[in-house]
């Protein structure tokens, strides 16, 4: 075998350049040969980790879709329920009366009776008045100092120093023995203190709803009260129940006072 110096020493990492070929132009020859771009190197991301985060978003983006529709379709059936519930006639029947989201009761269809709990109270207001009495003149005086005795009014008749079991109100001194004196209303009887007497039994009606006096009245001063007769006590009586125009005229040092009362009945 001959002797290659070149062959014994072989490296097969280095690589031998090529001869030129000929008719090469001497500048091409003379040229750097171009470099080689390293090729990239791989990146840190798993491909599997990167499709799965693709399908959490694809599924995040879905379910986003999904709550919005239903939503939309929550309010809709909502808008369908009022406009139903504002027309009970959409679906040919009558719906019972329901509790409305302010806690009022809604008004039953035309017709329809009221159920035991939604019967509205009678209204004075609205109630027919026909006269009782004519004006009549009370005396009333505070009871003597260290009495226990308490001075009952009568309004259905009227009549001072009543049974207190058909007393429509009572005349007290607020303390002591000639403090000022009061008018205490009894139990369902309603009244409110107006400017003038002439004021008819409707015009009391409305001031008793309106603006009804504080219980008990203190007798400050002249007053023009109207006093509305308790139903409850008319009716375990069977009796009207009465409307009543009080002028009380300004209890003096003692306690003396005259009423003048006016009465119509109730119907």
């Amino acid at each position: 075998m001959a002797n290659n110096p070149m062959g014994a020493h072989h490296n097969p990492g280095l690589v031998r350049p090529h001869p030129p070929l000929p008719g090469t132009p001497l500048l091409d020859l003379l040229a750097e040969p171009p470099e080689e771009r390293p090729a990239p190197e791989p990146s840190g991301r798993d491909p599997i980790a990167m499709a799965l985060s693709g399908v959490a978003a694809l599924f995040a983006t879905v379910a986003l879709g999904i709550a919005v529709l239903t939503w939309l379709s929550m309010s809709d059936l909502q808008t369908i329920v009022a406009v139903s519930g504002a027309n009970p006639a959409v679906d040919g029947g009558q719906a019972p009366p329901e509790q409305a989201a302010s806690g009022q009761a809604v008004a039953p269809m035309p017709g329809q009776p009221l159920p035991g709990d939604q019967m509205p109270p009678p209204s004075a207001a609205a109630a027919t008045y026909s006269q009782a009495y004519r004006p009549q003149s009370l005396q009333l005086a505070l009871p003597p100092c260290g009495s226990s005795m308490t001075r009952y009014v009568d309004l259905d008749e009227p009549r001072v120093d009543a049974d207190a079991s058909r007393a429509d109100l009572f005349y007290q001194a607020r303390t002591g023995c000639y403090g000022t004196p009061q008018l205490h209303l009894v139990n369902g009887v309603k009244a409110a203190v107006v400017a003038r007497p002439t004021i008819r039994p409707t015009q009391c009606g409305t001031s008793i709803r309106n603006a009804p006096a504080d219980n008990p009245i203190r007798l400050d001063t002249t007053k023009v009260i109207c006093v509305l007769t308790s139903s409850d006590k008319a009716i375990g009586e069977d009796i009207t129940q009465k409307m009543v125009v009080l002028v009380v005229s300004a209890p003096t040092p003692t306690g003396q006072t005259t009423v003048r009362a006016n009465g119509w009945h109730v119907t």
